[in-house]
């Protein structure tokens, strides 16, 4: 499962914050959206980043670090090349008509490691549209992952289908009656 595992969210509400911090952040970004969405149960979604604002408004640049937020409303909204707003707010419009619509999802496993000695799961912060070709956004994962984008991937096989008693043993080296 390189890569997390993929799945088709509809959106349920968005909630847009502009310059908050979080407290788990180093630094305030510029926008910062929650995504509430469901799947196979609710989920959530985190999307932030910061615009740069020395660049005209119709430059794709313009978006930043902030390009995964015009990346979810294009997905969403079945859109290309949205522009970033002259006050750098996203359109009510926008807020609103994503509600009900559906996007591509990925999460995947991190080394934080629950009782049971499994992985807890991250909802990655880019989506794709519904329908995308699957394996898109585990590849984004994964090349984040070799980028260094994402720090706390778990690349080891903890597949949640295995259990204890199915895994291999490890040879056990027997030392009895033999002489050193």
């Amino acid at each position: 499962m390189a890569g997390g595992m993929e799945r088709t969210a509809t959106i349920l509400s968005v909630d847009v914050q502009y310059e908050s911090k979080q407290d788990w952040m180093k630094y305030v970004p510029d926008i910062f959206l929650t995504v509430q969405v469901r799947h196979d149960w609710e989920d959530q979604i985190t999307i932030f980043g910061s615009f740069k604002k020395e660049l005209p408004l119709e430059d794709r640049k313009a978006w930043g670090s902030a390009f995964k937020i015009a990346e979810f409303f294009e997905s969403a909204l079945n859109k290309k090349n949205v522009l970033v707003s002259p006050d750098y707010s996203i359109p009510d419009e926008w807020l609103r008509d994503v509600i009900g619509r559906q996007i591509t999802m990925c999460s995947y496993p991190t080394t934080k490691l629950k009782d049971s000695g499994k992985p807890y799961w991250n909802n990655f912060d880019r989506v794709a549209p519904a329908g995308a070709p699957s394996g898109t956004l585990k590849k984004m994962v994964t090349d984040s992952v070799n980028g260094g984008y994402i720090k706390n991937y778990n690349d080891s096989d903890n597949d949640s289908s295995t259990t204890e008693e199915s895994k291999p043993k490890k040879p056990e080296l027997q030392l009895q009656d033999v002489d050193i």
